[in-house]
């Protein structure tokens, strides 16, 4: 750990902070993406030096020129970004590394392709053990350190002018995409400490770079938008970062679909695995989850302008609009960690002495005067600066509104008057830009919506996030069977007593051997759904025996399986447990209510193989089904510890084995250890 450590604060501090930059591929033409960077750096302050490579110059925009990096004297730059064709990229950094440069952001892309000759001479030039150089890319738009002036990127948004100094931190993958993030949020009166591009990520990856920023005084928030993770060996050192400063993660993790799964590794070459998979580990690790981009413009806007809320914040809202208080409303009751508190008889008073009797005074407030700009924000503020609320959020709209008088009464608001969220009617009617940054000096944050204002506070003040459940799988033909997963796993594995029965006699030994009741079913090689095509019965006695055998039996023979017996189970609670290889996560469980109410209910918790058994129980202890099962109400504690146990068995067992799923359905949960019923897989 302590090695992780070191590297992540050596590469984020040279990325961030570098004494020296050289530029690999430079354009004098400052108009192209190509001569970006080296404007960026002349431009916005960098104060370290510069050494620019281009073979056919011998100064660009005012620098001097080498033809190669091999004129570059060793040791004498830290960074370098570089910009060139696919095929030359891997020689130049390798002459990189042998000038003692320490990181390379590199722009082009090209290595789509596993087994395109660039790709592979890359792969090589990484995998070499004597390598020093760190790469963050390919195929990036670069990194932004806004008080440094270090601008090893060609984004579009510092071509508008320099880039607002501020507390946030961003990480994106996709490069477009991050630009127009990093555009949302200077636009709404935010800022930006740094900004890292990350593309394809063959050698740095988000979470090294986050375990690297949280640590930062400069850092207060940080945001990601993310495809897949390439860099789950740094999960640890990020999950103890956010516990141990209490830093805001707000991500968007998109390429949850399996479409989208499809598009992620068609434009990055990346793996993505299961969208409820990574949800409840970066959950668990204390990542926000956001559902899109707007929403987290939305969020680290807001987190920034506003600051740090207490726990379940008391929200104040006022609307110009009679609808637009009753949406506040609505979203405010949808958001557990958030409260709207009745105004005490002081608060009462001074909301009289700015709108008499005109309308009702509770919370949320309609305050629908067209043309009286300064009643509004004299309500608005006088809600600030009630003791009752922690932050305000106010509708407003042109209709009604001066906005110039709106920014001017609530930016001269008392110094220790809560925070405003100001959001429109309408996010096609928004307030100018130069307004909004008056507005966000003065805490108050503008965000287009009051839906998406109230959903940002939400997120900010600690919201639980919902894991989608996992669908069933809808083909099972040729799964494997019982007979077939339970020789993958260990001789003592839990399972209610089984055994073949080619025919009625040897079903009726193993009734009289264990008692009734016992169930005949089908093996499952064949069958998934047994209840469905009748290929299961529960029976009490011979009779029933001889007349279900021969029902079962008819099933079987149809589809090609075969009839065991199993004795009972016992009383308790059933759970589908199933067992999954994730290309991104690898083996990891989903734990749901089982039985026939295995597809009906949509309570699941995810067990992931990467956290300790201790981690895995606390997480199943946590969730609903886990405090069902322990006593809840009044019902019998069961063996939550057993069922937990039997998970981490199944995950060594299929740790080396040559299957991609499996699903014991159901497991009978008893006051004392568990019983696998039945089960399928599939290789």
């Amino acid at each position: 750990m302590a090695e992780l450590a070191q590297r992540r604060h050596a590469l984020v501090d040279t990325v961030t902070s570098p004494r020296s930059v050289v530029v690999v591929g430079a354009s004098a033409d400052p108009a192209k993406p190509a001569g970006r960077p080296l404007a960026y750096l002349s431009k916005y302050g960098f104060a370290g030096d510069v050494w620019v490579v281009n073979p056919r110059h011998s100064a660009v925009a005012g620098y001097p020129a080498v033809p190669t990096v091999l004129d570059v004297p060793v040791d004498a730059a830290e960074a370098a970004i570089v910009n060139l064709p696919a095929d030359q990229v891997p020689g130049a950094l390798h002459d990189l590394d042998s000038r003692g440069v320490r990181v390379a952001v590199v722009i082009g892309s090209g290595f789509e392709r596993p087994d395109s000759a660039p790709r592979q001479e890359l792969n090589r030039f990484l995998a070499s053990p004597d390598r020093r150089l760190r790469v963050i890319g390919p195929n990036c738009v670069g990194t932004m350190s806004v008080v440094s002036g270090a601008h090893l990127n060609f984004s579009s948004v510092l071509g508008r002018g320099p880039a607002r100094a501020g507390s946030v931190a961003l990480i994106t993958q996709s490069g477009a995409s991050g630009n127009g993030l990093l555009m949302s949020i200077l636009r709404r009166g935010g800022g930006i400490a740094h900004w890292f591009s990350t593309g394809d990520e063959f050698d740095v990856g988000a979470l090294e770079l986050l375990a690297g920023l949280l640590p930062r005084d400069d850092v207060q928030t940080v945001g990601l938008f993310l495809e897949a993770i390439t860099d789950l060996e740094w999960l640890p050192e990020v999950t103890d970062a956010i516990a141990r400063t209490g830093k805001r993660v707000f991500l968007v993790k998109i390429a949850d679909s399996d479409l989208g799964q499809l598009a992620a590794g068609g434009h990055t070459g990346r793996v993505v695995g299961s969208g409820d998979i990574s949800h409840a580990v970066l959950r668990r690790a204390g990542f926000v989850r956001v559902p899109g981009i707007a929403e987290l413009a939305d969020c680290l806007v807001t987190a920034q302008v506003v600051g740090p809320l207490p726990a379940r914040p008391r929200l104040a809202a006022a609307s110009v609009s009679g609808a637009g208080a009753v949406v506040l409303a609505d979203h405010v009751q949808q958001a557990p960690a958030l409260s709207l508190p009745a105004w005490e008889t002081p608060t009462l008073g001074r909301l009289r002495e700015v709108l008499a009797d005109r309308v009702e005074l509770h919370n949320p407030m309609d305050v629908p005067f067209l043309g009286e700009t300064e009643t509004f924000a004299r309500t608005v503020t006088t809600l600030s600066e009630a003791p009752e609320s922690d932050v305000v959020v106010a509708v407003e709209s042109s209709l009604a509104h001066d906005r110039d008088v709106l920014a001017d009464v609530l930016t001269a608001r008392a110094p220790g008057a809560s925070p405003v969220v100001l959001s429109h009617l309408s996010e096609d009617d928004p307030i100018p830009e130069d307004l909004v940054a008056r507005l966000a000096a003065a805490r108050v944050a503008v965000v287009p919506t009051p839906e998406r204002a109230v959903r940002a506070l939400g997120l900010l003040a600690g919201e639980p996030d919902a894991v989608a459940p996992t669908p069933a799988p809808e083909d099972l033909t040729g799964y494997l069977g019982l007979p077939d997963v339970a020789a993958l796993l260990p001789a003592d594995f839990p399972w209610a007593p089984w055994v073949s029965a080619p025919d009625r006699q040897a079903a009726a030994e193993a009734a009289h051997r264990w008692g009734y009741p016992v169930a005949l079913k089908a093996a499952g090689r064949t069958i998934a759904h047994r209840s469905e095509l009748g290929a299961v019965a529960v029976v009490r006695d011979d009779e029933e025996l001889a007349d279900a055998y021969e029902r079962v039996a008819a099933v079987c023979a149809e589809h090609g399986d075969e009839v065991v017996v199993q004795q009972g189970a016992g009383t308790g609670q059933e759970v589908l447990v199933a067992v999954l290889r994730d290309p991104e996560y690898g083996l990891s469980a989903v734990i749901r209510p089982g039985g026939i109410a295995a597809e009906l209910l949509d309570d699941q918790v995810v067990l992931w193989h990467g956290w300790s058994e201790a981690q895995r129980l606390a997480v199943l202890r946590e969730s609903r089904l886990g405090v069902l099962m322990s006593g809840y109400r009044g019902r019998p504690a069961l063996d939550v510890a057993a069922l937990n146990t039997t998970i981490t068995a199944l995950f060594t067992a299929l740790a080396e084995q040559p299957v991609s799923f499996v699903e014991l359905n159901p497991v009978v949960v008893l006051p004392h250890g568990v019983r696998a019923i039945d089960a399928i897989g599939r290789k």
